[in-house]
């Protein structure tokens, strides 16, 4: 490394010194569920739209449930499909 890199990581290092608490209070705020607002208690909550939901984990099965099953059931299909032999 050359001393030009050093001096330029240990400024660096210098100026941003790790805070304990400020490390703490990040990860605090990082598991709230609205960590930048706060829900409003004059509006109501939205209601679930289960029709969207349901849609929408429905197109991911059409997709996921055949993948998985080449993925997983490969080893026991080419034996039917060469025979024992290639």
């Amino acid at each position: 490394m050359s001393a030009f890199a050093a001096r330029i990581i240990t400024r660096a290092a210098a100026r941003r010194q790790f805070s304990l608490l400020g490390a703490m209070r990040t990860v605090g705020r990082s598991m709230e569920a609205h960590p930048f607002e706060r829900i409003s208690i004059t509006q109501k909550a939205a209601k679930p739209d289960y029709s969207k939901m349901v849609k929408r984990v429905g197109s991911q099965a059409v997709l996921f449930f055949p993948f998985m099953g080449v993925a997983l059931g490969w080893p026991a299909i080419c034996p039917l499909i060469f025979d024992g032999t290639l």
